[in-house]
Protein backbone atom coordinates (compact mmCIF):
# COMPACT_ATOMS: atom_id res chain seq x y z
CA UNK A 1 0.00 0.00 0.00
CA UNK A 2 1.31 3.46 -0.81
CA UNK A 3 1.71 5.94 1.32
CA UNK A 4 0.01 4.49 4.70
CA UNK A 5 2.66 6.16 6.39
CA UNK A 6 0.74 9.36 5.67
CA UNK A 7 -2.19 7.97 7.31
CA UNK A 8 -0.92 5.89 10.27
CA UNK A 9 2.35 8.48 11.66
CA UNK A 10 4.93 7.22 13.65
CA UNK A 11 3.78 6.86 17.37
CA UNK A 12 5.27 10.13 18.94
CA UNK A 13 3.90 10.03 22.43
CA UNK A 14 5.84 9.48 26.22
CA UNK A 15 4.14 5.67 26.64
CA UNK A 16 5.76 2.83 26.00
CA UNK A 17 5.94 1.67 22.52
CA UNK A 18 7.10 -0.59 19.83
CA UNK A 19 9.74 0.11 17.14
CA UNK A 20 9.37 -1.88 14.01
CA UNK A 21 12.19 -2.02 12.21
CA UNK A 22 12.24 -2.75 8.23
CA UNK A 23 14.15 -1.51 4.76
CA UNK A 24 11.83 1.02 2.66
CA UNK A 25 11.83 -1.63 0.08
CA UNK A 26 9.99 -3.79 2.56
CA UNK A 27 7.11 -1.27 3.91
CA UNK A 28 4.03 -2.82 2.22
CA UNK A 29 4.75 -6.38 3.52
CA UNK A 30 5.60 -4.62 6.57
CA UNK A 31 1.98 -2.82 6.37
CA UNK A 32 0.08 -6.10 6.30
CA UNK A 33 1.51 -7.12 9.53
CA UNK A 34 1.41 -3.69 11.57
CA UNK A 35 -2.00 -3.22 10.89
CA UNK A 36 -3.68 -5.63 12.76
CA UNK A 37 -1.44 -4.33 16.00
CA UNK A 38 -2.34 -1.03 15.55
CA UNK A 39 -5.93 -2.09 15.47
CA UNK A 40 -5.35 -4.03 18.49
CA UNK A 41 -3.94 -0.88 20.11
CA UNK A 42 -0.29 -1.07 19.94
CA UNK A 43 1.71 1.96 20.39
CA UNK A 44 4.64 1.70 17.33
CA UNK A 45 7.20 3.83 16.12
CA UNK A 46 8.73 3.13 12.88
CA UNK A 47 10.84 4.87 10.57
CA UNK A 48 12.64 4.15 7.17
CA UNK A 49 14.36 5.88 4.51
CA UNK A 50 17.73 8.05 4.77
CA UNK A 51 17.35 10.37 7.59
CA UNK A 52 18.63 13.61 5.36
CA UNK A 53 20.49 14.97 7.61
CA UNK A 54 22.48 14.18 11.44
CA UNK A 55 20.38 15.85 13.39
CA UNK A 56 17.30 13.40 12.15
CA UNK A 57 19.06 10.53 12.48
CA UNK A 58 20.22 11.24 16.22
CA UNK A 59 16.53 11.33 16.49
CA UNK A 60 15.92 8.84 15.37
CA UNK A 61 18.39 6.66 16.60
CA UNK A 62 16.33 8.76 20.57
CA UNK A 63 13.12 6.95 19.26
CA UNK A 64 14.96 3.48 18.77
CA UNK A 65 16.65 3.50 21.89
CA UNK A 66 13.56 4.80 24.05
CA UNK A 67 11.24 1.77 22.51
CA UNK A 68 10.15 -1.33 25.38
CA UNK A 69 10.62 -3.54 22.61
CA UNK A 70 11.81 -4.14 18.73
CA UNK A 71 10.23 -6.24 15.94
CA UNK A 72 12.37 -6.46 13.36
CA UNK A 73 11.16 -7.75 9.87
CA UNK A 74 14.54 -9.74 8.77
CA UNK A 75 15.16 -9.69 4.68
CA UNK A 76 17.74 -9.29 2.59
CA UNK A 77 16.59 -5.76 1.99
CA UNK A 78 17.14 -5.32 5.65
CA UNK A 79 20.28 -6.82 5.80
CA UNK A 80 21.40 -4.51 3.35
CA UNK A 81 20.25 -1.17 4.84
CA UNK A 82 22.91 0.21 6.84
CA UNK A 83 20.38 2.41 9.15
CA UNK A 84 18.01 -0.16 10.14
CA UNK A 85 20.93 -2.40 11.14
CA UNK A 86 22.44 0.26 13.30
CA UNK A 87 19.57 1.28 15.22
CA UNK A 88 18.28 -2.62 15.68
CA UNK A 89 22.02 -3.42 16.54
CA UNK A 90 22.41 -0.68 19.37
CA UNK A 91 19.19 -1.86 20.77
CA UNK A 92 20.98 -5.12 21.65
CA UNK A 93 23.73 -3.84 23.57
CA UNK A 94 21.66 -2.59 26.04
CA UNK A 95 19.55 -5.82 26.40
CA UNK A 96 16.47 -4.29 24.09
CA UNK A 97 14.05 -7.42 23.82
CA UNK A 98 14.19 -7.88 20.12
CA UNK A 99 11.64 -10.21 17.87
CA UNK A 100 13.02 -10.93 14.17
CA UNK A 101 10.36 -11.83 11.94
CA UNK A 102 11.21 -14.40 8.89
CA UNK A 103 9.03 -13.59 6.12
CA UNK A 104 10.25 -16.71 3.87
CA UNK A 105 11.76 -19.50 6.33
CA UNK A 106 15.59 -18.46 5.77
CA UNK A 107 16.83 -16.86 9.25
CA UNK A 108 19.12 -14.32 8.36
CA UNK A 109 20.04 -13.65 12.59
CA UNK A 110 23.61 -14.36 12.14
CA UNK A 111 23.99 -12.10 9.12
CA UNK A 112 22.52 -9.00 10.58
CA UNK A 113 24.55 -8.98 13.39
CA UNK A 114 22.24 -10.57 15.92
CA UNK A 115 22.95 -12.58 18.86
CA UNK A 116 21.71 -16.57 18.94
CA UNK A 117 19.34 -16.43 21.51
CA UNK A 118 17.22 -13.46 20.19
CA UNK A 119 13.73 -14.29 20.33
CA UNK A 120 12.68 -15.54 16.40
CA UNK A 121 9.54 -16.23 14.88
CA UNK A 122 8.99 -17.81 11.45
CA UNK A 123 6.21 -16.06 9.68
CA UNK A 124 4.58 -18.38 6.58
CA UNK A 125 3.85 -17.46 3.36
CA UNK A 126 0.14 -19.01 3.82
CA UNK A 127 -0.35 -17.74 7.40
CA UNK A 128 -3.09 -15.50 7.95
CA UNK A 129 -2.44 -11.70 8.95
CA UNK A 130 -4.16 -12.89 12.79
CA UNK A 131 -1.67 -15.69 13.38
CA UNK A 132 1.03 -13.32 12.62
CA UNK A 133 -0.53 -10.82 15.46
CA UNK A 134 -0.94 -13.78 18.20
CA UNK A 135 2.30 -14.58 17.05
CA UNK A 136 3.71 -11.47 18.07
CA UNK A 137 1.60 -10.25 21.01
CA UNK A 138 2.87 -14.21 22.35
CA UNK A 139 6.57 -13.46 21.97
CA UNK A 140 9.16 -13.12 24.74
CA UNK A 141 9.76 -9.98 24.85
CA UNK A 142 6.07 -8.10 24.61
CA UNK A 143 4.93 -6.35 27.47
CA UNK A 144 1.18 -5.72 27.20
CA UNK A 145 2.19 -1.90 28.51
CA UNK A 146 2.54 -1.37 24.53
CA UNK A 147 -1.31 -1.87 23.95
CA UNK A 148 -2.99 1.17 24.33
CA UNK A 149 -6.30 2.71 22.26
CA UNK A 150 -7.00 0.79 19.06
CA UNK A 151 -6.32 3.05 15.85
CA UNK A 152 -9.54 2.80 13.45
CA UNK A 153 -7.70 2.82 9.86
CA UNK A 154 -9.27 3.69 6.84
CA UNK A 155 -9.34 1.61 3.83
CA UNK A 156 -9.72 4.40 1.57
CA UNK A 157 -7.01 6.11 -0.60
CA UNK A 158 -5.84 9.79 -2.22
CA UNK A 159 -6.99 8.12 -5.41
CA UNK A 160 -10.58 6.74 -4.29
CA UNK A 161 -11.20 10.36 -2.43
CA UNK A 162 -9.99 11.76 -5.63
CA UNK A 163 -12.20 10.04 -7.83
CA UNK A 164 -15.43 10.91 -5.59
CA UNK A 165 -14.96 14.18 -6.24
CA UNK A 166 -14.65 14.12 -9.52
CA UNK A 167 -17.63 11.99 -9.65
CA UNK A 168 -19.51 14.96 -8.00
CA UNK A 169 -18.35 17.53 -9.66
CA UNK A 170 -19.24 15.30 -12.99
CA UNK A 171 -23.06 14.60 -11.19
CA UNK A 172 -23.52 18.56 -11.09
CA UNK A 173 -22.22 19.42 -14.41
CA UNK A 174 -24.89 16.74 -15.97
CA UNK A 175 -27.70 18.36 -13.33
CA UNK A 176 -26.18 22.31 -14.98
CA UNK A 177 -26.87 20.71 -18.27
CA UNK A 178 -30.38 19.40 -17.89
CA UNK A 179 -31.57 22.47 -16.37
CA UNK A 180 -30.10 24.43 -19.15
CA UNK A 181 -31.86 22.11 -21.98
CA UNK A 182 -35.07 22.96 -19.89
CA UNK A 183 -34.48 26.38 -19.88
CA UNK A 184 -32.80 26.88 -23.48
CA UNK A 185 -34.86 24.48 -25.21
CA UNK A 186 -32.03 23.54 -26.63
CA UNK A 187 -29.91 20.09 -26.51
CA UNK A 188 -27.09 20.08 -24.07
CA UNK A 189 -24.29 17.07 -24.36
CA UNK A 190 -24.06 15.16 -21.21
CA UNK A 191 -20.91 13.96 -19.73
CA UNK A 192 -20.37 10.43 -19.33
CA UNK A 193 -18.18 9.55 -16.68
CA UNK A 194 -16.89 5.90 -17.63
CA UNK A 195 -13.80 3.63 -15.65
CA UNK A 196 -10.20 4.12 -17.48
CA UNK A 197 -9.58 0.70 -16.97
CA UNK A 198 -12.00 -2.27 -17.89
CA UNK A 199 -11.75 -5.76 -15.85
CA UNK A 200 -13.52 -8.59 -17.29
CA UNK A 201 -13.59 -11.48 -14.52
CA UNK A 202 -16.31 -10.49 -11.60
CA UNK A 203 -14.05 -11.26 -8.85
CA UNK A 204 -11.13 -9.46 -10.02
CA UNK A 205 -13.75 -6.91 -10.83
CA UNK A 206 -15.68 -6.78 -7.41
CA UNK A 207 -12.16 -6.35 -5.62
CA UNK A 208 -11.14 -3.66 -7.70
CA UNK A 209 -13.97 -1.89 -7.26
CA UNK A 210 -13.98 -2.09 -3.39
CA UNK A 211 -10.38 -0.22 -3.87
CA UNK A 212 -12.11 2.31 -5.91
CA UNK A 213 -14.36 3.00 -2.96
CA UNK A 214 -16.96 3.41 -5.53
CA UNK A 215 -15.17 6.12 -7.91
CA UNK A 216 -13.76 5.58 -11.31
CA UNK A 217 -11.14 2.81 -11.84
CA UNK A 218 -8.24 4.68 -13.10
CA UNK A 219 -5.05 3.71 -14.23
CA UNK A 220 -3.64 5.17 -11.08
CA UNK A 221 -6.08 3.22 -8.85
CA UNK A 222 -4.83 -0.15 -10.08
CA UNK A 223 -1.19 0.50 -10.80
CA UNK A 224 -0.85 1.60 -7.53
CA UNK A 225 -3.01 -1.19 -5.46
CA UNK A 226 -0.19 -4.45 -3.75
CA UNK A 227 -2.62 -5.91 -2.13
CA UNK A 228 -5.84 -7.54 -3.44
CA UNK A 229 -8.59 -8.70 -1.71
CA UNK A 230 -10.65 -11.37 -3.86
CA UNK A 231 -14.21 -13.22 -2.59
CA UNK A 232 -13.46 -16.46 -4.31
CA UNK A 233 -11.13 -17.87 -7.10
CA UNK A 234 -11.32 -16.15 -10.24
CA UNK A 235 -12.24 -17.92 -13.36
CA UNK A 236 -8.96 -17.56 -14.69
CA UNK A 237 -5.50 -15.43 -13.51
CA UNK A 238 -5.04 -13.43 -16.38
CA UNK A 239 -5.55 -10.00 -15.30
CA UNK A 240 -3.37 -10.35 -12.70
CA UNK A 241 -0.71 -9.03 -15.32
CA UNK A 242 -2.66 -5.66 -15.26
CA UNK A 243 -1.21 -4.75 -11.32
CA UNK A 244 2.25 -3.76 -12.02
CA UNK A 245 2.87 -3.62 -8.46
CA UNK A 246 0.75 -6.55 -6.77
CA UNK A 247 2.65 -8.40 -4.25
CA UNK A 248 0.03 -10.03 -2.13
CA UNK A 249 -3.53 -11.65 -2.65
CA UNK A 250 -5.47 -12.32 -0.19
CA UNK A 251 -8.16 -14.91 -0.63
CA UNK A 252 -10.85 -17.18 1.68
CA UNK A 253 -9.71 -20.22 3.16
CA UNK A 254 -12.24 -22.69 1.82
CA UNK A 255 -11.70 -20.85 -1.71
CA UNK A 256 -7.97 -21.99 -1.59
CA UNK A 257 -8.58 -25.27 -0.47
CA UNK A 258 -11.10 -26.18 -3.25
CA UNK A 259 -8.33 -24.58 -5.99
CA UNK A 260 -6.03 -26.85 -7.95
CA UNK A 261 -4.07 -23.91 -9.25
CA UNK A 262 -2.81 -20.24 -7.36
CA UNK A 263 -0.76 -17.88 -8.97
CA UNK A 264 2.98 -18.01 -8.73
CA UNK A 265 4.94 -14.49 -7.61
CA UNK A 266 2.63 -13.48 -5.43
CA UNK A 267 2.38 -13.74 -1.67
CA UNK A 268 -1.30 -15.67 -0.91
CA UNK A 269 -2.86 -14.40 2.64
CA UNK A 270 -5.69 -16.63 4.11
CA UNK A 271 -8.80 -15.02 5.09
CA UNK A 272 -11.84 -16.43 6.86
CA UNK A 273 -14.36 -15.83 4.06
CA UNK A 274 -14.50 -12.39 4.71
CA UNK A 275 -12.69 -9.92 2.82
CA UNK A 276 -13.06 -6.64 4.04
Amino acid sequence: MKNWQSKVPPYMGDEPYMYFAFAEADSAKVWNIMRPLLSRGCRIWYMCGNAGNAKEMLARQARAEGAALTVLYLTDAACADADTKSFVLVNQKFSHPIIALDPDGTDRRLRFGLRENTPHIPLYKYRTDEEKESAIIRAEGFSQDIIGTPVTISRGSVVGNLTKAFCLVAALLVIISVIGFNFFNKPQQQEVVTDEVTFSDPVILDAVREEAAGGVITEELVSGITILHLSDIPENWDELSMFPSLEMIELPQEAVMRSEELPDGYTIALSRGDVS
